[in-house]
């Protein structure tokens, strides 16, 4: 099920999504599926449920498939953290094309956070915590596709400001 550079190119194309579905270990895991779920819980009203599936499946598809292109140094990768970045990305740019500011006070900081290991390096504790050594190449592409998703994504088919809703509705709380 793991992305594995000489299996892909032998035919196993099926391990573009099943490589999103494995893991490192337990932390990675949970830590990857607590994102998934805060990201959903925070986004939804964003887009229609049948779009969420498509952006997810989009961003895991596509991060895969452009390591596989663009990393050939990369021979194997599991998770779905590149795919999260990207949905993270794509939510805060689509939120910003609606007039959202603070969603792009959100892509500045998760863009620092991808780009500044790449400057400092990563802590091996980090590693050792996850189970194995993370894969930065995915963050930063996964970024990058979710940010060419949120702009290109139809106006038309964003519901509305997932986040100015929930500040609002924090507001207006006793």
């Amino acid at each position: 099920m793991a992305y594995d550079r000489v299996l892909v190119d032998s035919g196993q194309w099926w391990r573009f999504i099943t490589a999103n579905l494995v893991h490192l270990g337990g932390w990675h895991t949970v830590m990857n599926l607590a994102s998934l779920w805060l990201i959903s819980f925070i986004f939804q009203p964003l887009l229609r449920p049948s779009y969420w599936i498509s952006w997810v499946l989009l961003l895991y598809c596509v991060n895969i498939l452009a390591m596989h292109l663009w990393t050939p140094h990369i021979t194997h990768y599991v998770g779905m953290s590149g795919a999260l970045y990207g949905l993270i990305a794509a939510c805060a740019t689509a939120e910003l094309r609606l007039g959202v500011k603070i969603s792009g006070v959100l892509l500045l900081i998760v863009g620092i956070k991808i780009f500044l290991p790449q400057i400092i390096g990563v802590e091996a504790e980090y590693d050792d915590f996850l189970g194995g050594a993370v894969i930065e190449e995915s963050h930063i592409i996964g970024f990058i596709q979710g940010i060419i998703l949120g702009l290109l994504w139809p106006k038309q088919l964003l519901n509305g400001p997932a986040l100015k809703t929930i500040l609002k509705s924090k507001r207006s709380d006793p």
